[in-house]
């Protein structure tokens, strides 16, 4: 089961049900617990939209759940009322005030700062459709033959009139988006099952690390010096990457070999490299090394299955064909659509048709249709691949890679607020409308350093969203559609809306925490000890964001110190005492109460239990007196114990925190 997108926090998750007795169990797979119905989400999944599943074809059994949508070969069910309070979403879709039978609604979660499509369900013969969602609010995009509508489905029924899509610039719109508010974390185990649960995960541990060193063979890795990572990356693989690296021909498979993932040299089988081997075409003069291995020679385009396809796709054409195309690669997308049929809704959207498949059965979707033309092109010679920005193909001609098919651009510059931060998919997307829908343009990550950004992208109708995440889940969002033209230089300066101090603080409940002194002594619940509000920190040490906050606490020590207010460091082992930057610190500040906590179980329940990255330490928390989590942040920024202080200082200072 697929909760597709969290309402309360940005990603998503899979788990494994098990039917036991005639009812559907869960249990988290790769985070196995004691119990059953019990792993690292059940208050995420309290808090979920849709949890759903999926079969290929239409099931018949009860046992599927509720009916939710089919999409070409593949049905999804609703097993969201297993797991959360749900309520039903009633949509209506009009066009000039009368029912549109057929009109689709794309139910979607504002999450990662863009809106991302959960469902997609169809309007009967009266207009209407309906489904059991959680009680966050949905956005709700419908569209009918060119007609359009959106609007946010917060609980009421929504009625949506269809009509021609807007071309014009709009103002910055505010969006408030309320998530589900959850449920109370599940029963702690007990101490008997702590212990089962951390021996299962210690010999299950040692099982794949046993089983691990059985796939390197070191004798083996040293008669091809320099290619031993590319062995140890195959895992399980190595006989199969072993197999083709070890010809003499060694600079050009191994070349060849590093194009590819370690997901591939864990999967590829030896023939399907020797085919693309033995065509390799040879390099172009003053083709860059890079281009001519990344974009010329790698077997793979994108998702699809790695397959043997360069032979095929390059003697398929009568020598006049292949003269044609290469002197003109533009002419290739209508060469090709007159082979090959493009098919939407038959097939299972998250598939890709390999290209050489593709072509011999003469039809598959648009996004397989791409990778056919970037595959071909490579065949040919001409080196090609699907444009970062959008998946669109393009090919390498006079220095630089240019759209396979002839687009207008424009300019956009974005203009960075002084004092804001943004990262993209994170804060802020860039999206542009498509007859599918408007869809997330893929912009480089990382934050964003400079006052502007310049864009060029082609024309057509864009949208900007920003989002500000509270604690709580909920969502401050900003949105503005506009127009770019054919040759069009335009500035837009992004905006995020601003919180206050309340609207960052939470009150949640944690499960209890045990821990340890390093002198043994048993703690049943760190989270409460006294009547004073304490500053939590999971330290990693030596890890770099681990040191910048133990710099910042050693800058603050002397306010802290002169808060009411106390500070624990949760630590994985004794051995974490004698790092130098941790130990300096605590001989500088005695008062602080250094515990030894399980790291696998503890920092991976309290983060995801307040939407926070486990696996991004440090985990810093702030809680008041009665031990409830009032704010926390993972990994690092700028002033987070600044942040931490001041927050403190609050709960200190009002008895109502």
């Amino acid at each position: 089961v697929y909760a597709p997108r969290w309402a309360h926090c940005d990603d998503n998750h899979a788990w494994v049900e098990a039917l036991c007795g005639g009812r559907w169990r869960f249990l988290g797979a790769c985070e196995p617990e004691p119990v059953l119905d019990r792993g690292w989400f059940n208050s995420a999944a309290a808090q979920a939209l849709l949890v759903h599943s999926r079969t290929f074809g239409r099931g018949h059994s009860p046992l599927h759940g509720d009916f939710l949508e089919q999409r070409g070969g593949v049905c999804w069910y609703n097993q969201t009322s297993r797991y959360a309070q749900t309520r039903p979403c009633l949509l209506t879709a009009l066009v000039a005030g009368r029912p549109a039978p057929g009109a689709v609604f794309q139910l979607q979660a504002l999450n990662e700062a863009g809106y991302h499509t959960i469902a997609a369900l169809t309007a009967g013969e009266d207009g209407k459709a309906q489904a059991q969602l959680g009680l966050g609010d949905v956005h709700v995009r419908a569209s009918l033959n060119g007609l359009e509508a959106e609007g946010e489905y917060t609980g009421a029924p929504l009625t949506l009139e269809l009509a021609p899509p807007a071309e014009t610039d709009g103002a910055w719109t505010s969006l408030d988006i309320r998530a589900p508010s959850g449920a109370p974390p599940p029963a702690p185990l007990t101490a008997r099952q702590r212990t089962q649960r951390a021996r299962q995960l210690a010999e299950a541990a040692h099982a794949r690390a046993s089983k691990a060193a059985d796939w390197y063979d070191p004798r083996r890795a040293a008669l091809l010096p320099g290619r031993e990572d590319l062995l140890r990356q195959a895992r399980g693989n190595f006989d199969q990457v072993f197999a083709f690296l070890s010809p003499p021909d060694g600079p050009a498979r191994e070349r060849l070999g590093r194009t590819l993932s370690a997901k591939d040299l864990r999967d590829l089988s030896a023939c399907v490299l020797e085919d693309h081997l033995s065509c390799l075409p040879p390099q172009p003069p003053g083709l860059p090394e890079e281009i001519y291995w990344g974009a010329l020679c790698a077997p793979r385009v994108a998702l699809e299955p790695l397959t043997p396809w360069r032979g095929s796709l390059a003697s398929r054409w009568t020598a006049a064909e292949r003269d044609a195309l290469r002197a003109d690669p533009a002419a290739l997308p209508a060469f090709l659509r007159r082979k090959v049929r493009l098919e939407e809704g038959r097939v299972y959207e998250n598939l890709r048709w390999p290209p050489l498949a593709a072509l011999e059965a003469g039809r598959c979707d648009a996004q397989s249709f791409r990778l056919l033309c970037v595959a071909q092109l490579r065949a040919l010679g001409i080196p090609a691949r699907l444009r970062a920005l959008d998946g669109a193909p393009e090919f390498w001609r006079d220095g630089a890679f240019g759209p396979l098919e002839p687009e207008e651009t424009a300019r956009l510059t974005l203009l960075r607020p002084a004092g804001q931060e943004f990262l993209y998919r994170q804060n802020w997307t860039l999206s542009r409308r498509t007859p599918a829908g408007w869809r997330v343009l893929s912009l480089p990550a990382g934050v964003w350093q400079e006052p502007w950004r310049p864009l060029t992208l082609p024309a057509g109708r864009y949208r900007l969203l920003t989002a500000v995440r509270l604690p709580s889940g909920d969502q401050h969002a900003l949105r503005r559609d506009f127009s770019l033209a054919a040759g069009e230089e335009r500035q837009i300066p992004l905006r995020l809306r601003a919180l206050t101090l309340e609207e960052l603080l939470f009150c949640k409940t944690l499960p209890a925490i045990p821990a340890a002194t390093p002198e043994g002594a048993h703690i049943p619940n760190a989270l409460r000890q006294g009547e004073r509000p304490a500053l939590l920190f999971w330290l990693e040490e030596g890890g770099e964001p681990t040191e910048h906050v133990l710099h910042e606490l050693a800058e603050r020590q002397a306010a802290l110190c002169a808060l009411p207010v106390d500070v624990r460091f949760f630590l994985r082992g004794p051995a974490a005492l004698s790092h130098p930057a941790l130990a300096q610190l605590l001989r500088r500040w005695p008062g602080v109460q250094v515990l030894l906590d399980d790291w696998d179980y503890d920092l991976e329940a309290a983060a995801r239990r307040l939407a926070l990255d486990p696996e991004r330490p440090p985990l810093c928390l702030v809680c008041d007196r009665l031990g409830r989590a009032r704010y926390g942040l993972s990994g690092y920024r700028v002033g987070a114990v600044g942040l931490l202080e001041h927050i403190a200082a609050q709960l200190c200072a009002h008895s109502d925190f």
